[in-house]
């Protein structure tokens, strides 16, 4: 870090026992010791801490970029899912106006001067079961029937019977 050496350490630890004596050096060496070590320990916070910010930076930038990624393919949607609701309303309408089509047949013999009107009606829409009433209904169909439910009725019967 600072570029010493063997021989520039050597020679400020002889120039610190001639001038501290004998006595302090080992107290000032302890106290140098001790705030090296502090200084090295803030020195590491600083940089896992300059480190993390730069990973948060990084986490913000990839947060913004999927963020305006999802904004895009929202607005996507939804506008497939208006053009989808104007197509419905289009069919809904179309449906509604041809739910009674009136269709005029001419009969024959052109002897008759008023053509027969026939109604045809427009196709019922299917009837749509949910799907966990139709699993509600399999489970039904495969449940096995209990026999003995018939044998209770008929034992509550007859001690009803014999009560009374």
């Amino acid at each position: 870090m600072f570029g010493l050496g063997w021989s520039e350490i050597l020679l400020i630890a002889v120039v610190a026992l001639v001038v501290l004596g004998p006595e302090r050096l080992p107290k000032v060496a302890r106290t140098t010791g001790l705030w090296v070590g502090r200084i090295q320990n803030f020195i590491s916070h600083v940089k896992t801490e300059i480190s993390t910010q730069a990973g948060v930076a990084e986490f913000r930038e990839a947060r913004d970029s999927i963020e305006a990624a999802a904004r895009s393919f929202q607005h996507e949607i939804d506008g497939n899912v208006r053009g989808l609701r104007g197509e419905v309303d289009a069919l809904k309408r179309q449906i509604s106006g041809d739910e009674v089509v009136s269709v005029v047949m001419p009969s024959y013999p052109a002897s008759i001067a008023e053509p027969t009107v026939k109604t045809i009606a427009a196709p019922m829409p299917l009837h749509q079961v949910s799907l966990r009433r139709q699993a509600w209904q399999r489970k039904r169909d495969v449940r096995a029937r209990r026999a003995s439910a018939s044998h209770w009725r008929l034992r509550r019967r007859k001690s009803h019977e014999k009560t009374e």
